[in-house]
């Protein structure tokens, strides 16, 4: 399977940064189903905002880079080749 590029968000980034659009500061919690680990590597690629917040702790916001990776498109899969695999190429044996 090939690696995506960092600067196009995973499903669980994309669902985190989705939720974040338009809204307020939220807690992790409501970044589901990104976890801890998943918040934290966005928060290094700059995607998110965070402050502390004395009843729910640690609550993020979309950053303008954020939302830029948002925007970014989702790589498609190759097309497959209609040629069954070990079989023949045309004109050879």
């Amino acid at each position: 399977m090939a690696v995506r590029a960092p600067h196009i968000p995973t499903y669980r980034e994309r669902s985190a940064l989705q939720a974040l659009v338009e809204k307020d500061w939220l807690p992790e919690t409501k970044l589901y189903p990104a976890g801890p680990s998943t918040i934290l590597a966005m928060f290094g690629k700059g995607w998110l905002q965070r402050k502390w917040d004395a009843s729910f702790g640690w609550t993020y916001c979309i950053t303008p880079a954020g939302e830029a990776a948002l925007k970014s498109l989702i790589p498609s899969k190759p097309p497959k080749s209609s040629r069954p695999r070990g079989s023949p190429t045309k004109g050879k044996a």
